[in-house]
């Protein structure tokens, strides 16, 4: 029996199944502006509940799922804490800068991930000196 993958790295490179593509087409639709498409509901509702979270929201991209969490998490004026070579400083070409106003303290170790020492010599506190950027995000 072939093992079959499905490659889940990004939304452009997902190949929907013949079963997905059914599910598609048979899906019941609305307009989720007016919050009234059952679909995006119902899945909304399930990732709740798997999550344990109160409620959930639909995106249609990473690219936007990244922007709405550092949208909700951090002010104008804050910083990240990123590595190099994190998604949101390789391929959303400045879209933290731009959209949400936050500045970056990048990190750029072979494995790619941000350690724990990072933080410690990054981070800031908070603080009444509006000439400092306050980390409030870590990616």
């Amino acid at each position: 029996m072939m093992e079959r993958f499905i490659d889940l790295r990004s939304d452009t490179v997902t190949v929907p199944t013949p079963e997905m593509y059914d599910a598609i087409l048979h899906a019941p639709v609305g307009d989720d502006v007016f919050d009234d498409d059952p679909t995006v509901k119902q899945l909304e509702t399930l990732a709740a509940q798997r999550l344990g979270k109160e409620a959930a929201l639909f995106v249609p991209t990473g690219t936007m799922g990244n922007q709405a969490a550092i949208m909700a998490s951090t002010h104008a004026g804050d910083e990240i804490i990123a590595s190099a070579r994190s998604h949101i400083i390789s391929y959303e070409g400045g879209a933290p800068a731009r959209l949400s106003g936050v500045g970056y303290a990048l990190v750029d170790h072979d494995d790619g991930t941000v350690h724990a020492d990072d933080i410690v010599r990054l981070a800031r506190p908070p603080h009444d000196n509006c000439s400092n950027e306050y980390v409030r995000f870590l990616y």
